[in-house]
């Protein structure tokens, strides 16, 4: 405790600087998170290597692997996987340029059995959406007025 004290009396606030994050997901069936995403949405991927998917999206790296082989590690942190399905456990979101990126997105999402609860909706601020994968994990996405680009 005094040594963290003295750390914020130093300005030194910000010690915790990763090279990158990485957030993994726990699901059902790895095949069929694969055509979801790479296939219904279109991140690239180089497909299922050792029960892991990596997907790189933009300032982030996604881990989606089998809930038995996720629970190798989430249990070593004292924790058992978690599959959404009606809960949600984090909302992953992502801002786009265009309100028509957004509703490209959501026309494929139930095509590859994701989950739309409710459909978009015009905000005073922009446009949003939301989602469910096939495993019930939540992704909001947003497109805000306030940060149009140079073609708009």
């Amino acid at each position: 405790m005094i040594q963290k004290v003295n750390l914020l009396q130093n300005n030194q606030r910000s010690f915790m600087k990763p090279k990158t994050v990485v957030t993994s997901l726990a699901v059902n069936n790895l095949e069929k998170s694969l055509a979801f995403y790479r296939d219904g949405l279109g991140i690239e991927t180089p497909g299922i290597e050792e029960g892991i998917i990596t997907l790189e999206i933009a300032n982030l790296s996604l881990f989606l692997i089998e809930k038995r082989e996720f629970e190798k590690y989430s249990k070593v942190g004292g924790s058992a996987a978690h599959i959404s399905g009606d809960s949600a456990e984090c909302i992953l979101s992502c801002a786009f340029e265009t309100k028509e990126e957004i509703d490209h997105i959501l026309s494929k999402v139930e095509e590859f059995d994701g989950k739309i609860p409710n459909p978009p909706k015009e905000e005073e601020w922009g446009y949003t959406g939301y989602f469910k994968d096939p495993d019930g994990h939540l992704w909001e996405i947003v497109w805000s007025k306030r940060r149009r680009t140079k073609t708009q």
